[in-house]
């Protein structure tokens, strides 16, 4: 019974490598990872699926390290949707608006579309927060990553 289990765990271990692998490069990796925690905390909630798929299939990038990615992240979409809606809000120049992140999720809980039609000007704000900081933010990432990466591909050809 004991290397049944064994077996069992060293083959879903190697599987579910192998699916997180799935011949990528170091960059593209990279791509993937970044890609999803950007996607991941949009502040609108009930999207990053449906987006990162299709990033996903577009790009082909790695799907599986994509979602989990975004289920991590999940905790800092919350905590990030009052901020950027904030920061649009503050960019656009309007007055703020006194929404909790607890209403908002209770609002997409009751009716997704509702929500997008009762505070789709809020959203927008956030949207407009997360565009013109969380972009730029994790651009800046990337091309550092791109710059390291190849540092250390010319370092391991030198050699």
């Amino acid at each position: 019974m004991k290397t049944i289990n064994n077996w069992n765990f060293r083959a879903l271990k190697s599987k579910t490598v192998a699916l997180f692998k799935q011949g990528l490069t170091p960059i593209e990796l990279t791509q993937s990872i970044l890609v999803a925690a950007l996607f991941s905390i949009i502040p609108i909630l009930g999207v990053t699926t449906i987006l990162l798929t299709g990033f996903s299939l577009k790009r082909k990038l790695n799907l599986p390290i994509m979602i989990a990615i975004s289920y991590l992240a999940w905790p800092l979409q919350i905590l990030m949707i009052i901020p950027f809606i904030n920061i649009g809000e503050f960019i656009f120049s309007i007055p703020q608006s006194n929404h909790s992140a607890q209403e908002i999720i209770a609002s997409f809980q009751e009716s997704f579309f509702g929500t997008l039609s009762r505070l789709s000007f809020e959203l927008l704000c956030g949207f407009g927060g997360w565009l013109l900081t969380a972009v730029p933010f994790f651009i800046v990432i990337y091309l550092v990553s791109i710059s390291i990466f190849k540092l250390i591909s010319k370092d391991k050809n030198k050699e």
